[in-house]
């Protein structure tokens, strides 16, 4: 089983160029020894996991009882300037920034901005139909659920590598420039789950229309500078830029090449400016956020804290407890979705417990922010690249020898 997350994550969220033009492409680099010196038996399982996988870099970190009680790096984060990775290491988590996301969505629904089963079209400006059903509405619960029929084929797709990418409405629009009947699934929208990046992408549309500001400036704003997270939607907002890990693809011969925020040394990644208006920040939402396993666990806190970190309430404990309540359960994206919250996903296949969260893949990266709701404990992970390989449970082995043995050693 497969969760399918490199086909989609990695091309449905590109965000930003790989690399900054320059003088040629990036070289493929072979895996150099690691520069950790094994301090405890968990570190020495790690690295030895690590060996044997041909993992690039590892950061992880364990949250107990509102404090990080555990957090470490393991090799490397970028391997061309032999720079170790570390609990403040700064990735692309991919996936897990539909969280986010959905995050700032639910904030402007707390205030009574929409409701869930409003239809999206109202707020877009435009009628939003599947063709096959066209008097049945397409709603926020139905994003936030991935059973909206929107699909990440068709117009989205294309919207992908297009120079000039369209307007959100020409993409949704019957008959528009950008229409594709690929877009939409040939079911009733809210019937079934179809795992969409486009759909998360619209609910980052839907924040700019809901709010009238644009998407990462808002993320920044309500979420990012308030729980004091050094992170963004584009590598351009992250202030400590020097510490982004280079994601990395293996290559065929056992060594790798830089696929993803790929740098020169010292320089501050370049901020692509789009001519759109607001309403059209559909790429991105689903899976651009930079944050390294320390910032992102100040998020994870105040989900697993009713809405709350150091004081801060993020969102209110009514909206909390919604987000992370079962609205879909069945067989999604090959089995490895069975339960879903407002995109929280919801699994028993790691660690022996049920746990709430999110994983992500993208160009190398694994990532996972998951957390016990019972017993307020959780684990964030992130490994930039690696020849690891997948499991029945759809989860990598290196990420599920980490959590398997981080949750043993430091779960009560």
């Amino acid at each position: 089983m497969s969760r399918s997350i490199s086909g989609s994550d990695d091309l449905a969220n590109p965000g930003e160029p790989f690399w900054p033009q320059q003088a040629g492409p990036p070289q493929e680099v072979g895996l150099k020894p690691y520069p950790n010196v094994p301090q405890n038996d968990l570190d020495a399982a790690i690295l030895a996991e690590m060996r044997k996988n041909q993992s690039v870099g590892i950061s992880a970190a364990f949250i107990r009882d509102s404090q990080v009680v555990w957090a470490k790096g393991y090799g490397w984060a970028n391997l061309e300037d032999s720079r170790p990775a570390g609990p403040d290491t700064i990735y692309r988590i991919a996936s897990i920034s539909k969280t986010i996301t959905a995050t700032a969505l639910m904030q402007l629904w707390e205030l009574g901005l929409f409701r869930l089963d409003d239809d999206i079209g109202d707020y877009l400006g435009y009628r939003v139909s599947n063709p096959h059903y066209p008097n049945d509405k397409i709603t926020y619960h139905m994003l936030l659920t991935h059973t909206s029929s929107i699909l990440d084929t068709g117009g989205y797709a294309a919207a992908l590598t297009s120079p000039n990418r369209p307007l959100l409405q020409e993409i949704l629009v019957p008959s528009s420039a950008a229409d594709s009947n690929l877009t939409w699934g040939a079911y009733r929208p809210g019937t079934r789950f179809n795992y969409s990046n486009f759909g998360v992408g619209i609910m980052g549309a839907l924040v700019e229309m809901v709010s009238g500001q644009p998407f990462e400036q808002y993320t920044i704003e309500h979420i990012f500078q308030p729980l004091g997270m050094d992170a963004g939607y584009a590598a351009a907002d992250i202030v400590n830029f020097s510490k982004i890990a280079v994601l990395y693809n293996p290559s065929a011969n056992g060594r790798f090449y830089p696929s993803f925020d790929y740098y020169l040394e010292g320089q501050k990644p370049p901020r692509r400016v789009s001519p759109l208006p607001l309403g059209n920040y559909y790429i991105g939402p689903a899976g651009s956020v930079r944050s390294s396993v320390s910032d992102l666990a100040k998020f994870m806190m105040a989900h697993m804290n009713a809405g709350v970190y150091d004081g801060v309430r993020m969102l209110k404990r009514d909206t909390v407890e919604l987000m992370q309540q079962i609205h879909w359960h069945g067989y999604g994206l090959e089995g490895f979705f069975r339960q879903m919250g407002l995109m929280f996903h919801i699994t028993d296949a790691l660690a022996g417990r049920w746990l709430t969260g999110q994983a992500g893949e993208a160009s190398g990266l694994v990532s996972d922010m998951y957390f016990d709701r019972n017993e307020k404990n959780g684990i964030i992970f992130m490994t930039n690249g690696g020849y690891y390989q997948l499991l029945m449970s759809g989860y990598t082995n290196i990420e599920a020898f980490v959590i398997n043995r981080v949750y043993a050693r430091f779960a009560f």
